[in-house]
């Protein structure tokens, strides 16, 4: 195992969580400021919740599972893409995450 790497792979991991959580949460102030009318509609939160919040989830962690990759690979570990299933840990992980993050706006 290469020294360093499972700190580095935290570090990546955790950047993209602050990051997901970060554009979440500007994504939703500016919303609030151009339609303060529609926010507290339920059609509006919904969609927010089932359109930008997966997006923005998807982009992030997606960059970080390619980090992943690509330090697993050169590391000599088994490299984690193609995913090979639908309860692969990364999926598992999103969902997990993409649940918490639909609580935390409600």
């Amino acid at each position: 195992m290469t020294p360093g790497l499972i700190d580095k792979i935290v570090i990546v991991d955790l950047f993209a969580l602050f990051l997901s959580l970060a554009t979440v949460e500007i994504a939703w102030y500016f919303g609030k400021k151009a339609l303060p009318n529609e926010v507290g509609d339920l059609q509006f939160f919904l969609m927010f919740i089932l359109f930008i919040v997966p997006f923005v989830i998807l982009i992030w962690f997606g960059l970080a599972i390619i980090n992943y990759d690509a330090m697993a690979t050169r590391s000599g570990w088994q490299p984690v893409l193609p995913l090979k299933n639908a309860l692969s840990p990364p999926i598992v992980g999103g969902v997990i995450f993409y649940i918490g993050q639909s609580l935390w706006l409600w």
